[in-house]
């Protein structure tokens, strides 16, 4: 292999990994709600849709509610226990393998006399993470707002790199929710 060669692989191999999918975070929201109105909330794991051996774990779920009480508590509502909440945000968690495939594809008329057909193609499976959270009017039980995330969640090795990924990801998802209780969507600016 001469240094041409190498250089090229390393260049692209830095490639590949810059590419690497991020966190993808949007929301959704029904304008018609007036959520001056709300104060209080419940979060509870949504178990048909927890399926997920790994992301929908036990662990995980209890990684998400504690962010999303967190979260909540932080922008002015009150958490409530057993009784009667205004809100119900229910969340779950899914995975899907998926697949990038990346072709240097560096032929030209100039590379014939060094490399002729150079044309590496490289690919990378990962694991896809969703996050999505659903809140509720607990009056109605219909969805008012809804957030999702979708990315690489569990791609560190070390269990504390994972549970900021949670934090940060929910956080994330979180932030476009009105700021209070009291506050309407005009008040959340768009990132």
């Amino acid at each position: 292999m001469n240094i041409k060669s190498i250089i090229a692989s390393l260049f692209m191999l830095g490639l590949l990994a810059s590419c690497a999918p991020s966190i993808n975070v949007k929301h959704d929201y029904d304008p018609k709600v007036n959520v001056r109105q709300f104060s209080t909330f419940r979060v509870e794991a949504d178990q048909r849709r927890n399926a997920d051996p790994i992301a929908g774990s036990n662990l995980n779920q209890r990684r998400i509610a504690d962010a999303i009480e967190k979260s909540m508590q932080a922008k002015g509502y009150k958490p409530v226990v057993g009784g009667e909440a205004d809100l119900v945000i229910r969340f779950f968690s899914d995975s899907k393998d998926r697949q990038q495939v990346q072709s240097n594809n560096t032929w030209s008329p100039y590379w014939m006399w060094y490399n002729p057909g150079y044309n590496n193609v490289y690919t990378r499976q990962y694991e896809e993470n969703r996050v999505v959270i659903n809140v509720y009017d607990a009056r109605t039980n219909d969805i008012i707002w809804q957030g999702w995330a979708t990315g690489q969640l569990n791609q560190s090795k070390k269990d504390r790199n994972r549970d900021v990924a949670y934090r940060t990801t929910v956080d994330s998802i979180m932030k476009q929710l009105p700021e209070s209780a009291g506050s309407d969507y005009s008040s959340v600016k768009e990132k």
